[in-house]
């Protein structure tokens, strides 16, 4: 195969063109560009690029991803794309202000440069921070996945998707009202914030969680599984999807009549439970349990009932009151053998 003559082909473009595609060309250095005044797109991804020249200042979209950078040229003013994913940066130079994407995914950064008050989306997974910089007020996806951060700074209340799995958080910060999707699975968490109610999607598998709050009306998809949950709060109406299993649940709500796909296998309600593609039929056994169980109570604390007015009695030993009860033996472990 003929060797691609990067200074022929350059030489034989028109000084006027707004966009040069120079990818697959198994490239290891661009020659100087300031001759495209109007270049306004430059592609040159997968290449063998260890840097690249001076950008031509009229440059919105830059693509140089899949080469050996180590570092980046400055930036041109009018820059609004910028994806540098897999590569070998270290560091980012100062962001241009009509930045609004920044795609910088699979490098060796260890901190951010501050971020400009355009950017909508940030994509910086499979680094090495530790940290993160300040979000700017109109950021809208921030996908930080698989760095070492512990902890986050406040969302921004543009802030439609959160994407922070495979990190060291241990706590999350204030859910902005505006987010749509959080996919925090594969942390250290023990609790969740307060859910805001435009979330759709949630996915907080792979911690350890014990409880969940209340869940907001309109979450459609819950993935919960592989926590040490004991049991689920009640479940929105919309909720078309949910993964609980691997945990240590005893008893489940209500299902939702649009219930499509319900996991939770390998809990203890697994095996008193009996799964069934229509959530009436799972509806009516969980309500006998929850009866059953109901029963159950009242007879074990008899004693105390003679002491009672009957609405006391519901409302004190209705079986969503009765996690706090405790006696000489483990009641869940009765439980389990019925």
């Amino acid at each position: 195969m003929e060797k691609f003559d990067i200074d022929q082909y350059l030489n034989s473009l028109p000084d006027d063109i707004n966009t040069i595609n120079l990818s697959f060309r198994n490239l290891t250095y661009l020659p100087d560009l300031s001759k495209f005044k109007k270049l306004e797109k430059l592609n040159c991804y997968f290449n063998n690029l260890t840097s690249l020249p001076i950008l031509p200042k009229n440059l919105e979209s830059l693509c140089c991803s899949n080469n050996n950078l180590t570092s980046l040229p400055l930036l041109p003013e009018n820059l609004k794309e910028l994806y540098c994913d897999n590569n070998n940066l270290i560091s980012l130079t100062d962001l241009p202000e009509n930045l609004e994407l920044l795609f910088c995914n699979n490098n060796k950064l260890t901190s951010l440069p501050f971020l400009n008050d355009n950017l909508k989306e940030l994509w910086c997974s499979g680094n090495q921070l530790k940290s993160l910089p300040v979000l700017n007020k109109n950021l809208e996806i921030l996908d930080c996945d698989s760095n070492q951060l512990m902890l986050l700074p406040v969302l921004p209340e543009n802030l439609v998707e959160l994407n922070c799995k495979y990190n060291r958080l241990i706590s999350l910060p204030v859910l902005n009202d505006n987010l749509q999707s959080l996919e925090c699975y594969c942390n250290n968490l023990k609790s969740l914030p307060i859910l805001n109610n435009n979330l759709e999607f949630l996915n907080c598998s792979y911690n350890y969680l014990t409880s969940l709050p209340i869940l907001n009306d309109n979450l459609e998809l819950l993935d919960c599984s592989y926590n040490c949950l004991t049991s689920l709060p009640i479940l929105p109406e919309k909720l078309i999807d949910i993964d609980c299993q691997h945990n240590n649940i005893t008893s489940l709500p209500i299902l939702p009549e649009k219930l499509k796909d319900f996991n939770f296998y390998d809990n203890p309600i697994y095996n008193i439970i009996k799964y069934d593609n229509d959530p009436n039929i799972m509806n009516r056994q969980i309500k006998i349990l929850n009866n059953f169980s109901h029963l159950y109570y009242c007879l074990k604390y008899r004693t105390k009932f003679l002491k009672m007015m009957e609405p006391v009695i519901k409302k004190r030993y209705h079986p969503s009151y009765l996690d706090n009860l405790t006696e000489d033996y483990d009641l869940d472990e009765i439980l389990k053998k019925w």
